[in-house]
């Protein structure tokens, strides 16, 4: 599982308020999020969202992960963004 990209999923469901609309977004299936979720789901040990067809909400356990969530897709973010401005960076050479 890439845990990464799951919890790309269920912030992006959280914060466009359907897995319809992240499935959409992400350009990814309906079944694909809702796989997604089930495996970030399973690696956390709790349930996260209440999902029913007109309402998805968060539980106790995914408004916790939810901030965790937030704060390692940063990070990831950050270390890319790093990586990449090293990569273009000028080296210095001997001669």
């Amino acid at each position: 599982m890439d845990r990464l990209q799951a919890m790309r999923v269920f912030v992006t469901v959280v914060d466009l308020g359907s897995q319809s609309a992240a499935a959409d977004h992400l350009d990814l299936s309906r079944p694909v999020v809702s796989r997604y979720l089930a495996e970030l789901e399973d690696w956390v040990g709790a349930r996260l969202l209440h999902r029913t067809t007109r309402k998805l909400s968060l539980t106790a356990a995914g408004g916790e992960t939810l901030p965790r969530c937030r704060q390692l897709l940063e990070l990831c973010g950050d270390m890319q963004a790093a990586s990449a401005s090293r990569m273009t960076r000028p080296v210095a050479c001997c001669a």
